[in-house]
């Protein structure tokens, strides 16, 4: 489910195998299982408000063994556990650029955006989007016009999760 908040921007709740990444990516130790605190960091990247109170409460819920890790087998429980609060990313042109310069050029929409959306022709795709989405036509797309990205994306059938 794709959000847009005037204030927020455009915001894109996690499907749960982007939660499964999330997950996986903090497994530090490489063990193939995540301690406590391993999972208090994962909440922290997904903005948990009170990241340990979420790591404590994912272990109590998914822990099936009672071991003190979440192992692959009980990863999906800890995905359900997780899912529920929503967890979003933000798209904006910042977050997406190469060059740090706040905006998103042709070639950075190309690798970052329909790729990742595995359009047929990505090329054209982001020709299409600039045409749309480019407002002010200077061949950039900056936080200002995502909404219009977004909308394109969801117009032509684009999952944004």
């Amino acid at each position: 489910m794709t959000i847009f908040d005037s204030r927020k921007g455009v915001r894109v709740v996690l499907s749960e195998e982007k939660l499964k990444g999330v997950f996986r990516q903090h497994d530090k130790n490489g063990d193939g299982r995540l301690d406590k605190a391993e999972l208090k960091e994962a909440f922290k990247c997904l903005g948990a408000f009170i990241p340990w109170w979420r790591a404590a409460g994912g272990l109590d819920y998914a822990d099936a063994n009672g071991d003190g890790f979440i192992t692959e087998d009980e990863m999906t429980c800890l995905v359900k556990y997780a899912s529920q609060f929503g967890y979003t990313i933000k798209m904006s042109s910042e977050s997406m650029t190469k060059n740090g310069d706040g905006r998103l050029d042709k070639a950075e929409i190309l690798k970052e955006t329909f790729k990742r959306l595995e359009a047929i022709i990505p090329e054209w795709r982001a020709a299409r989007v600039l045409y749309h989405a480019d407002a002010n036509g200077d061949g950039y797309i900056t936080d200002e016009v995502m909404t219009g990205v977004v909308k394109y994306a969801i117009q032509f059938g684009y999952s944004l999760h």
